[in-house]
């Protein structure tokens, strides 16, 4: 489950505020990409929710540009909806490091699934850019977990 930060917390009860929602009864947060749910009892009102958009910091624009022009080849994504784990248990030193060489079949992370821990291994041999995979946080199919070099 995604943990709910402070800034999360205030723009929940901003978009509560600027909706007048009352009596809500159901959130739904998603962090990569922002994707907002909310939900009220209260059906007979029309509730109309502005367009919530991403604040994209210049680091994060960056970072998108950067996965824009990388070959897709070299993009390990997500073959399934879960919880991502870098490491086999939270005392483990996580499988992989960027910079580090990798052969093709490694253990690059685990995808947590209906209680099942699934492998992701290394498509091919080659060096770790980035880790775009969270410790402990959602993934959905198609999203991009590791990015070779």
């Amino acid at each position: 489950m995604t943990k709910i930060d402070k800034t999360d917390i205030e723009n929940i009860n901003q978009l509560i505020k600027e909706t007048k929602i009352d009596n809500v009864s159901k959130f739904r947060i998603k962090k990569g990409d922002y994707e907002i749910e909310i939900s009220s009892q209260h059906l007979n009102n029309a509730i109309t929710i502005p367009d919530v958009k991403p604040q994209v910091n210049k680091k994060n624009s960056e970072e998108f540009t950067e996965t824009d022009n990388i070959n897709q080849e070299n993009i390990v994504k997500s073959p399934m909806v879960g919880v991502a784990y870098l490491s086999a248990d939270p005392d483990s030193s996580p499988y992989v490091k960027i910079g580090q060489h990798v052969k093709a079949g490694d253990i690059l992370l685990l995808i947590e699934a209906m209680k099942t821990f699934n492998e992701i291994k290394a498509p091919k041999s080659g060096v770790i850019k980035k880790i775009v995979a969270l410790n402990s946080q959602p993934v959905e199919f198609g999203d991009h977990l590791i990015i070779f070099e």
